[in-house]
This record gives C-alpha cells, structure tokens and sequence, in this order.
C-alpha cells in the first residue's frame, strides 16, 4: 500500500476525527477507533498528533473558523445603521443556529475542562477566540462610546458568556424544566437586559 504523505494523512485524522465526534459525540474518539477509522495505526497516530486532546484543540479550531464565518455573515446582513440591540440579537440568534446544527462538535467546543492542565492553549486557537470576541466589541462599542479597550472587551466577554450560557442550556435541554418559554423570545430577552445594561453604566 502506498504511504500517504505526512501531511496529508494528519488531514485525514482530522477529517475522521470530525466525523465521529460529529455522528457519536467526544466519547467516540477514541485512539483506536480513529485509527481504524483513517486505516493506520495507532503508533502512527500518535506520531502525527501527541494526544486526543490535541486533535480535540484542532476541531475546536476548524469550528471556530465556521463559526467566525456564519457570525461575519450575520453582522453583514445588520443594515448598518440598525439599532445595537438589533445586530447583538442576530449574532446571538446565528450563534444559536450554529450550535443546534453542529450539536455534538459545538459541546465538544465549549467543555471548558482544560484538556492538559499543565500547558495553555496554543496561541492558534487564542487567537481565533480573540477575533470572535472582537467581532462582539465592536457590536457593543456604541453602548460604550467612551470605553477604553480593557472596559470594552470586558462588556464583549460579559455578553459573550450570557449568550453561551442560554445556548449551551438550550441544545443541551438543560432549560426545558426550568422554564417552557420560547427559546428565541428568551434570547431576546436576554440581549435587550444586557443592552440596556450596558447603555445605562455608559
């Protein structure tokens, strides 16, 4: 059999990687099973990436990147003079979207559990997480029109962090008991109070 070019087997783990954790969930990737699943072994697996964790970081990096794309393509759509309450909900309402229709990767995205303790992300993956906060800041600057960058990405990651949580109480059917009201209209809610929150401290 003809051996694949390093670079070219290291995507196909990915590829594999993503179709698992997408079809079965993060309990799926297993080293055996992806091996089988790329027709390699395991040795060569571990030779291409160290560990599961850091195939797990670049799935979490190739969703960032689409999420990035579907937020940019959301914001587009705003027209630009629209209200900030306006843009935030539609970048809150497509980030929901996303999560619902990639479920299984999206829970992998936000298990906030460091996958090695010992070493910080890689600045990759920071990086791609810097530039959707961002995205954010500058939704929000208009609120705090006066706001230097610390204050501003503090209001960003606030945001960020409350739409998250609805999100992941949302695809994970966590909030169903505690409340039966419509998700969008909770959504909704949620923007205009940290909105006029915002807007109220200046």
């Amino acid at each position: 059999m003809t051996r694949q070019p390093r670079a070219e087997l290291a995507k196909a783990v990915l590829h594999e990687a993503r179709k698992l954790v997408a079809d079965h969930g993060l309990a799926a990737l297993t080293a055996r099973t992806l091996a089988q699943a790329v027709g390699c072994s395991v040795g060569t697996l571990y030779n291409l990436y160290p560990n599961l964790d850091t195939v797990r970081l670049h799935l979490n990096a190739e969703l960032l990147d689409r999420l990035q794309v579907v937020m940019a393509a959301a914001d587009a759509a705003v027209p630009a003079d629209a209200a900030v309450e306006t843009r935030l909900l539609a970048l809150a309402n497509a980030y929901l979207s996303f999560a619902r229709s990639n479920l299984n990767l999206f829970q992998t995205l936000i298990d906030n559990r460091p996958p090695v303790l010992t070493e910080p992300l890689p600045d990759w993956l920071l990086e791609r997480i810097v530039r959707l906060r961002r995205g954010v800041e500058a939704a929000v600057a208009p609120l705090v029109p006066d706001a230097g960058a610390e204050r501003l990405e503090r209001a960003a990651t606030t945001i960020w962090a409350a739409v998250n949580g609805l999100v992941e109480g949302i695809v994970s059917g966590n909030l169903a008991p505690v409340s039966s009201a419509d998700p969008e209209l909770l959504m909704s809610e949620l923007v205009e109070m940290l909105a006029a929150g915002l807007r109220a401290r200046g």
